[in-house]
């Protein structure tokens, strides 16, 4: 009985007061027909490229269509995304959605435009085919005034033609979309030189650079050496002028590696708190700390510890934990100076130029390089004057590299070595060009080896090992001259004293650089962390590795076209498991240790006879091809073997024909592992091949040809 008053009070309150159920949930206002976002305010966008309002415009492509500019909007990140304002708060009914199959999106809801929750994960479409399709969705009971999509997710382009909500389900659904207007059919897209042209191009340079120098060989054989030398001057010069243009993707202007640059001069001047495993974790500290979260909470980043990508958002649980450094930690003001350089690069690369960069393999250098990069990087703040003078200096290498070529060898032979720089497949200017002292080797090698050419043995010895404390892999240009420093001392029970200057003179700057750079770097322990770091790199394969390793780790089964699956964190999981896997066989390991012994007999073969040291110092672009694994943009050091017409005038040939023959695989190829097997097989023939005509029977005594004589 006593619930009878509660119930009188309770019709009471509502009589006196009508609008008290009103202001507890208000009447959502009447649904308008049609797309609610078609009318609706873009509130708020992240990582967006394109015009937005074509995506609610009710005009898409046809299903299956690619990503066209005109019609479609890309997210740059995993983090991008749009946001609209209904203006109240609305029933939501139905979605609609045209974006990349490979692709899956999210469609969140919020009442106040802060906190959102997902009432739709847009699925990928891949079972009915690749290119833009169509999803659509109802819903049973949604309300809200704030709509987010985006977020996407797969291997697809991120972008999407159509977004379609409303609050009530059409008559016609899913909802047909209007084609985009008819391209005009006069219209003709401009001319654009692309890398296919480039590459045949640089084909054309190489062959006709070999083509050149075999009519030297043939007028030299047939008693005639000076027979239109002047021609052959001149055309070897425009082909050098145009090797040299190649290699600049002929273009006049200067560029900027800015890829390159937030890795060595980020990674170089904060070393001592940065290390090699902390770069990364550091700037997704930096960029929460400067209001982009969302994008660390959703965005892959490698984890340098074990070169395996990971969700970056592992760093938030205990930020300042990164912040305590690998030599010392972080003072306040390093740390904002940190920052500072970080949103530098960021906002000069972008959203998902930047999100690649974080997905790299880290900061690599030696603590040598890291001497020279700390001391100049430290010299101020990254500002677009600084960087753009910085990148200039990789010019001055290369200049100087050459002028040592000049300088011991003649100007032919640089034109010849310049020719294979540029035309040369594997070591292109995508890699490096621009970038942050990055030819710092190939001037040190190119200077020992001139150095021994001039009959500077200390100084040369010295060069060739600081190139090697500056990138370890051109150790192999110091092997034919150990054995042939073991061949005399176990023939004639002496220690030849050229050799012996060599081997001082590599010691001596060994010496001197190990503790300068250990200084440098904030302690001794910067040399054996570089140590454990290469052990990691070199245990982690990659697509764009070469050498006899690269080759017997290939499967064809394998490869990288059905082994990399977008679909995982680490997409390239399975393809680095098969390439370990398939060394570790009888194919592998073993043949490899089998076929390097053969290379070095054959090598030894060539020491007995060689008299000259800078022969045998030359000849380690031979051992590094058959021994090592490395990325691909260091095999310039290829151009060595154009001091060698001295000796074989058939090898300065065989190496232009090589730079020609790797272009023609790289336009035949599409995925890297392929392209750069190839390669790998293409140079390793060369390699064999030289060293086996160097080794063999010597050729009539003569005078060099003219145009590989050395000019002083």
């Amino acid at each position: 009985m006593r619930l009878w008053p509660a119930l009188v009070t309770l019709f009471a309150l509502c009589v006196a007061r009508p609008g008290l159920a009103a202001e507890a949930t208000p009447l959502a206002p009447p649904c308008p027909p049609g797309n609610l976002l078609a009318s609706a305010r873009l509130s708020d966008s992240l990582d967006v490229v394109g015009v937005t309002g074509r995506v609610v415009d009710s005009i898409g492509v046809a299903e299956g269509g690619a990503l066209s500019g005109a019609t479609a909007v890309r997210f740059e990140t995993l983090a991008g995304s749009l946001t609209y304002d209904l203006g109240a708060r609305r029933r939501i009914a139905s979605a609609f959605v045209q974006g990349d199959a490979q692709n899956t999106f999210s469609l969140q809801v919020s009442d106040d435009g802060t906190t959102f929750r997902e009432i739709w994960r847009v699925p990928d479409a891949v079972a009915a085919g690749y290119g833009m399709r169509s999803r659509s969705m109802m819903f049973w009971d949604e309300h809200a005034r704030f709509v987010r999509f985006g977020e996407p997710t797969g291997g697809g382009t991120y972008g999407f033609t159509e977004l379609q909500v409303f609050c009530s389900i059409p008559p016609d659904w899913p909802p047909h979309l209007a084609a985009p207007p008819p391209i005009p059919s006069g219209a003709h897209a401009p001319f654009r030189f692309t890398h296919v042209h480039s590459d045949v191009a640089k084909i054309g340079i190489a062959l006709a650079g070999a083509i050149l120098l075999i009519w030297g060989a043939v007028v030299r054989r047939r008693g005639a050496p000076r027979r239109h030398q002047r021609l052959r001057d001149v055309l070897l010069v425009i082909l050098a002028i145009l090797g040299a243009a190649a290699y600049q993707n002929w273009e006049l202007r200067h560029r900027v590696h800015n890829y390159e640059f937030f890795h060595y001069f980020v990674g170089s001047k904060y070393f001592p708190e940065l290390g090699y495993t902390r770069l990364y974790e550091c700037a997704n500290v930096a960029e929460v700390e400067q209001g982009f979260r969302r994008r660390v909470e959703l965005r892959k980043v490698r984890d340098l510890t074990k070169n395996e990508l990971v969700f970056a958002k592992y760093v938030l649980e205990d930020p300042e934990r990164y912040k305590k450094g690998f030599l010392r930690p972080f003072t306040q003001e390093r740390w904002e100076a940190f920052k500072k350089d970080v949103a530098f690069f960021r906002e000069r690369a972008g959203p998902a130029t930047w999100d690649g960069m974080l997905m790299d393999n880290g900061y690599n250098p030696s603590p040598a390089w890291n001497m020279t990069g700390s001391i100049l990087a430290n010299l101020g703040p990254a500002s677009g004057p600084f960087i753009l003078a910085l990148s200039w200096i990789d010019t001055a290498l290369l200049l100087i590299a050459f002028g040592f070529i000049v300088w011991a060898f003649g100007w032919r032979t640089a034109c010849v070595a310049l020719i294979f720089f540029g035309t040369n497949a594997p070591a292109i200017s995508f890699w490096t060009g621009g970038a942050y002292l990055r030819q710092d080797w190939f001037l040190w090698a190119v200077a020992g080896i001139c150095l021994l050419k001039r009959g500077r043995p200390m100084l040369g010895g010295a060069g060739l090992a600081v190139s090697t404390l500056l990138r370890v892999f051109p150790i192999g240009f110091f092997v034919a001259i150990g054995l042939r420093l073991l061949w005399v001392l176990a023939r004639e029970r002496r220690i030849d004293p050229t050799g012996a200057k060599i081997v001082a003179g590599a010691a001596l700057a060994v010496a001197l650089v190990v503790p300068a750079s250990s200084m440098v770097a904030g302690g001794v322990e910067a040399w054996p962390a570089f140590v454990r770091n290469t052990a990691k790199h070199a245990d982690t394969p990659l697509t764009n590795y070469m050498g006899l390793k690269t080759v017997l780790s290939f499967r064809w089964e394998t490869r990288q076209r059905f082994s990399v699956d977008s679909h995982q964190i680490d997409p390239f999981h399975a393809y680095k498991e098969a390439r370990r896997q398939a060394f570790r066989g009888i194919f592998g390991r073993p043949l490899f240790f089998v076929l390097v012994g053969a290379y070095l007999l054959l090598l030894f073969r060539g020491v007995r006879r060689e008299m000259e040291w800078w022969v045998l110092a030359a000849f380690g672009f031979g051992v590094i091809a058959v021994c090592l694994e490395l990325t691909c943009y260091y095999y310039s050091f290829l151009a060595v073997a154009a001091f060698l017409g001295e000796k074989r005038e058939e090898i300065p040939i065989g190496l232009l024909l090589l730079a020609a023959v790797t272009q023609v695989a790289s336009l035949a190829t599409y995925f890297y592992d392929m392209r750069f097997t190839l390669e790998s097989v293409v140079v390793l023939f060369f390699v064999v091949w030289a060293t086996w005509i160097w080794g063999g029977r010597r050729p009539e005594v003569g005078p060099p040809p003219p145009e590989l004589a050395t000019v002083r």
